[in-house]
């Protein structure tokens, strides 16, 4: 049951860091961020179930540190001494991958934005042709 506890924090944070990451890939994939805009493929607005699925990887970014100050008191010096060590770069790692799903959401948003204008001024254009024959 000990092992358990002290490795509890380290494997919350893991999962938190590989969520993270799975919706920055899923959303870059999604948003075509890196192919320009001339070659681009229709991108669609972030979907909620995306947005919501970023409340849950905030919510999971903040879990493992509050369950470490709630089993401290159960590990061994060495694990505490551990955690401690590591609690800085851990938090600025997952705080900057919970930024880099926003990032990403906002250029996804941005090329869905880019491409309802295209589609909107292609619609215009044609309306137009239309009208001078």
């Amino acid at each position: 049951m000990t092992m358990f506890v002290e490795l509890l924090p380290a494997l919350l944070w893991i999962i938190a860091a590989v969520l993270a990451f799975n919706i920055i890939c899923m959303t870059i994939m999604r948003g075509h961020i890196f192919t320009p805009r001339s070659k681009r493929p229709p991108v669609y607005p972030v979907s909620w179930n995306m947005v919501m699925l970023h409340v849950v990887s905030f919510i999971m970014a903040i879990v493992p540190f509050p369950v470490y100050a709630l089993t401290a008191g159960y590990m061994d010096t060495d694990v505490r001494d551990f955690y401690e060590m590591n609690a800085l770069a851990a938090a600025i790692i997952i705080i900057v991958l919970v930024m880099l799903e926003i990032l990403v959401m906002y250029l996804q948003a941005h090329n869905a934005m880019e491409t309802e204008m295209d589609r909107q001024l292609g619609l215009a254009i044609h309306k137009n042709g239309d009208m001078a024959k």
